[in-house]
């Protein structure tokens, strides 16, 4: 049996030989046995490359949506930021409410700091591989279905810390708001705003005295303007001293009453006379150069009980 031949015979069209092959029967196994394997090779290669198409596929659409929540993420971690910054804003300014008020300030924001800080800026870490291998993308399904995997902690302390303030600032301001709402008065007379508009040249405390170089207590801030600026009455109060003063020229005192005194240097001309009521924003005088003086300028004072205290502690505007 296995030494049976098969004869293939062609014929041509006209008249002519005859042509014929003599194939044996193990010749023919082989050749359907070497035609099977590459219908199967065939198909394991078009199986690979669809696989692979799908994998190259997958990889680059997580790829791009790990890139946009890496975006999404940073904005997020900014937008917190900022709702930080101005917590801290809020807090300042309550500080302020609160020495206008004679509120204690050593509680006021307690627990307040900066918020906590991962290593850099909240991100995605994407891990590029080949294809080839094994699909790897920093998005997991982890992010998704547990919320409390390594990545997500950074963000959610922030989180967590913005709204801890704001409890605390909400607690603090509403007993604020209690004590204020029927001190309308009191708040009248402290006061509250710039005196004049200006640059802040000097600040309130130590500094070296520019006409003898030594270092000596400067007791209010200096705010330079152009000679004949008008300045205004900071809050209510009595007039109680008008005329000049050594080394401030012509002087300036308001009482504002509350144990506070408020204090003007170097006018070049007054607008108001001794035991005349002003009230807030009134013109008071006008800024000059009088006194001993290294420019145009205004010096503006605040006293409680007698002692020299930071005017900016009380600027509110």
């Amino acid at each position: 049996m296995n030494n049976r031949f098969y004869t293939i015979m062609v014929i041509p069209e006209k008249s002519a030989q005859v042509k014929k092959w003599m194939i044996s029967h193990k010749m023919v196994q082989a050749a359907l046995a070497v035609g099977g394997l590459v219908v199967v090779f065939a198909l394991i290669t078009t199986l690979t490359s669809l696989r692979y198409l799908q994998k190259k596929a997958q990889f680059e659409s997580a790829l791009t949506r790990n890139h946009y929540l890496e975006g999404q993420l940073q904005l997020l971690n900014n937008q917190i930021n900022i709702a930080d910054s101005t917590l801290v804003r809020v807090q300042n300014f309550e500080q302020k409410l609160r020495v206008l008020a004679d509120l204690d300030t050593a509680g006021v924001g307690g627990g307040f700091g900066p918020l906590p800080q991962d290593e850099g800026s909240v991100f995605l870490k994407s891990t590029e591989e080949s294809p080839h291998g094994t699909l790897v993308a920093s998005l997991s399904e982890d992010m998704y279905n547990n919320s409390g995997t390594d990545f997500s902690n950074p963000l959610e302390l922030k989180v967590d810390s913005i709204h801890r303030k704001a409890s605390l600032q909400e607690q603090s301001l509403q007993e604020l708001y209690e004590l204020l709402k029927d001190q309308r008065t009191v708040l009248s007379s402290r006061p509250s705003v710039w005196p004049a508009k200006g640059w802040l040249t000097s600040t309130f405390g130590y500094r070296i005295s520019p006409f003898t170089g030594l270092r000596h207590m400067h007791s209010g801030i200096d705010i330079a303007a152009a000679i004949g600026t008008e300045v205004r009455s900071p809050a209510n109060g009595v007039v109680t001293r008008v005329g000049t003063e050594p080394g401030f020229g012509k002087f300036l005192v308001i009482n504002h009453g509350y144990g506070i005194v408020t204090r003007y240097g170097h006018n070049s001309k007054m607008l108001v006379k001794v035991g005349q009521k002003v009230k807030r924003g009134e013109p008071i005088s006008l800024v000059g150069n009088t006194g001993r003086s290294t420019g145009p300028h205004l010096h503006y004072e605040i006293r409680v009980n007698g002692v020299p205290v930071n005017p900016m502690q009380y600027i509110l505007d």
